[in-house]
């Protein structure tokens, strides 16, 4: 059951709700709102005019001193008039029910959002950790929507499908992806944007090295750790997460960062005729075709993850 989708479509019912209500108390205190405005209006015509009158004197220059007094003695401030107003009191009873009104349809919302919260973190942690096990990694300008169809089409067996729209995707952010990591690291330009020129030049045997350094280079900047090093069996990083477990959804978001994914697994765990993408493979020559356009991608959606999801 999609509880999430469920929750999202009470909230929208909810809102929807809200909307026309205070649709309704609009129409209905609007013409009073109206009268009240007009009759200010009118009180309010002879102050304007001796304002407009007063910045005319203030524009003049001071040899015309005569001229300023002349101007002056014909200034009439008026006294506020009292206002008729017209009573609100007939309003009062409209009011305490729009009030009780939106009190019942809000209550429901936050009931929604809170199950929708808790339901949150552990989807999201086993979305993420499915594209690391396909060597892609969470862009955060990617919508929520579309990560919930990677990881459906990704879990139902559609691969080829979820990777051609991840390649697409990427590619389609690859400016985008080197100027945010630069403004974020701009000591790191050099290097970054080296690595992504090489990209589009085709040249990717020699960009995904360098965005791989790169990235260990964030995490250790950023996580005090390393990435593509190993602690107990799992990432370095493993221990940056550790200190943030307590918020939940952060925890959630950085849990690639704290799992053995394919991309930084240790020689001892690959199995004959490994394919994934691998971090080790790569820099020590055992990898002889890892220089792909789709690997480019995967390597820049990971150093793109790390540049924003550490911050």
């Amino acid at each position: 059951m999609n509880t999430s989708g469920e929750n999202l479509d009470a909230i929208n019912g909810h809102l929807e709700k809200l909307r026309q209500l205070f649709q309704h108390m609009n129409e209905h205190l609007s013409p009073a709102l109206r009268r009240q405005q007009e009759s200010l209006q009118v009180a309010l015509q002879p102050i304007i005019e001796a304002r407009q009158k007063l910045e005319e004197s203030i524009a003049i220059i001071p040899e015309h001193q005569e001229r300023l007094r002349g101007i002056m003695g014909s200034i009439y401030l008026p006294r506020i008039p009292l206002l008729d107003l017209p009573s609100l009191s007939h309003l009062a009873g409209p009011i305490l029910d729009f009030q009780r009104s939106i009190q019942e349809a809000i209550s429901p919302i936050f009931e929604q959002l809170k199950k929708l919260s808790s339901d949150l973190p552990p989807r999201t942690k086993e979305a993420l950790l499915l594209l690391g096990a396909h060597g892609w990694y969470l862009d955060l300008d990617m919508p929520i929507p579309s990560l919930w169809e990677l990881r459906n089409a990704l879990a139902e067996g559609d691969t080829t499908e979820a990777e051609n729209a991840l390649a697409r995707y990427f590619e389609n952010r690859v400016d985008d992806i080197e100027k945010s990591i630069i403004n974020r690291f701009p000591h790191r330009k050099e290097l970054v944007s080296s690595a992504f020129s090489a990209h589009r030049s085709g040249n990717y045997a020699l960009s995904i090295p360098v965005l791989f350094a790169q990235t260990d280079g964030i995490c250790k900047e950023v996580a005090k750790q390393y990435f593509f090093r190993k602690y107990d069996g799992r990432p370095q990083t493993a221990r940056f997460v550790e200190e943030v477990a307590s918020d939940t959804l952060r925890a959630a978001l950085l849990s690639p960062l704290a799992e053995d994914l394919p991309i930084a697994t240790s020689e001892l765990k690959r199995s004959a005729g490994w394919s994934e993408l691998n971090r080790h493979m790569v820099m020590h020559g055992e990898s002889l075709d890892y220089g792909s356009k789709v690997n480019g991608l995967k390597a820049i959606s990971l150093i793109n993850y790390v540049a924003h999801v550490l911050d």
